[in-house]
């Protein structure tokens, strides 16, 4: 086990490292391409492509071009994962979701029953579609819903990080993803206000699709360990800002032992598992630490997640990952202001072991500078034991 891998394992499990341990999740073309060097891929350029657009709405409605998105998608992981290796952190939550289907220049939908409208970022690369619905509204529906390309999710899966192992797997600890999570796959094909009605009234409906991606998931967990990865991120946005989107209660009724069923099978293969969930979770890191996993993820500072506060409620029972501020701090801040924030974060969780510095989330404006200084500051105070004085 390389010194990386040691240091994020022991954070993993509340013990203290050398240092703290750091992980990113880069996830926009545009910051890889900065840190790699390269330009534009083929397909940005395509779709940014005005004179392309006609002739893209012709062609693909005919194209089967799944396997075009997925070779896509594999590269885009396969240069996240050495961007994230070239900068130097210890782990990286590698996105591999090769789930779309390009329908025009302006829309895809995805193997799921979702639509989203194509995205740039302000250069012109491919950034993350915009989820506008869902395509399934019936149990009828579903039932109908031609499943295949999710079955075969997890051999995808397996042959793009087989070689991302290969590659970077004594140089980084790889956390892998190849789904969306069980709440996402549930409510979104059919839309929020379908998917509440489904929740009182057609309750074996909504467990019958839980059941469905769970399995999902348990299968792409195989699979990536078959690969030899070490960790599986799990992700499911639960909360907006201001809290649950469900309450605590509900999401045990339907999805508790899905999720603790998701973890023993990480675990029995052993790996560690990390929950990432956007927004205010506070009232659902209990929950966390009962599911089995073993990290919890952004911890999101511009939702009121007071990092030092969530030490103290459950620092005991799961490690801490992020909350590292990526609308100002990571963009535009100054030299000092990146180095005072990870020595707060350092100081807010870091005692003890059982933090995972990183951003909480990715975005296109993303400063390569701030990333390097995040890092730089990591070294000056992240050391055990602890020197957090300026």
């Amino acid at each position: 086990m390389s010194e990386k891998h040691e240091r994020v394992v022991a954070a993993l499990e509340l013990r203290e490292p050398d240092r703290v341990p750091t992980m990113d999740l880069i996830s926009e073309f545009s910051t890889i391409n900065k840190i790699l060097g390269s330009k534009p891929s083929v397909a940005s350029k395509l779709f940014a492509n005005p004179r392309m657009g006609w002739l893209l709405d012709r062609v693909l409605p005919y194209t089967k071009n799944l396997d075009i998105a997925d070779w896509e998608i594999s590269r885009f992981a396969y240069h996240a994962t050495a961007a994230m290796a070239e900068l130097g952190y210890d782990s990286a939550w590698v996105n591999y979701l090769p789930v779309f289907r390009y329908l025009s220049s302006t829309r895809v939908e995805d193997i799921y029953g979702r639509y989203f409208d194509i995205a740039f970022d302000r250069v012109g690369n491919l950034s993350t579609p915009m989820y506008r619905g869902g395509l399934i509204s019936s149990q009828e529906d579903w039932k109908a819903w031609d499943k295949r390309a999710i079955l075969r999710l997890p051999e995808r899966a397996y042959r793009t990080y087989k070689r991302i192992q290969k590659d970077f797997g004594d140089k980084i600890f790889i956390f892998g993803i190849f789904s969306f999570g069980l709440f996402e796959n549930t409510w979104q094909p059919m839309g929020f206000e379908r998917f509440v009605v489904a929740l009182r009234k057609e309750k074996e409906f909504v467990r019958r699709v839980i059941r469905f991606h769970a399995d999902l998931q348990c299968m792409g967990i195989e699979a990536m360990a078959d690969a030899g990865l070490p960790g599986v991120l799990f992700g499911d946005d639960l909360a907006y800002r201001s809290g649950p989107i469900l309450s605590p209660r509900t999401l045990e009724e339907f999805y508790g032992d899905a999720y603790r069923r998701i973890t023993e099978t990480a675990h029995r293969l052993g790996m560690k598992i990390i929950m990432h969930s956007c927004g205010n979770t506070s009232s659902l890191l209990e929950w966390f630490c009962d599911c089995g996993f073993d990290g919890v993820h952004p911890l999101e500072p511009t939702a009121g997640m007071d990092l030092a506060s969530v030490k103290q409620a459950v620092g005991d029972r799961i490690c801490l990952v992020g909350n590292i501020d990526i609308t100002h701090i990571l963009v535009d801040a100054t030299r000092e202001e990146v180095f005072e924030a990870v020595r707060q974060a350092i100081k807010d969780a870091g005692a003890g072991g059982g933090y995972i510095l990183a951003p909480d989330h990715s975005h296109p404006d993303m400063s390569v500078e701030r990333l390097r200084w995040m890092l730089e500051a990591v070294e000056r105070y992240g050391r055990y034991p602890l020197n957090l004085e300026e």
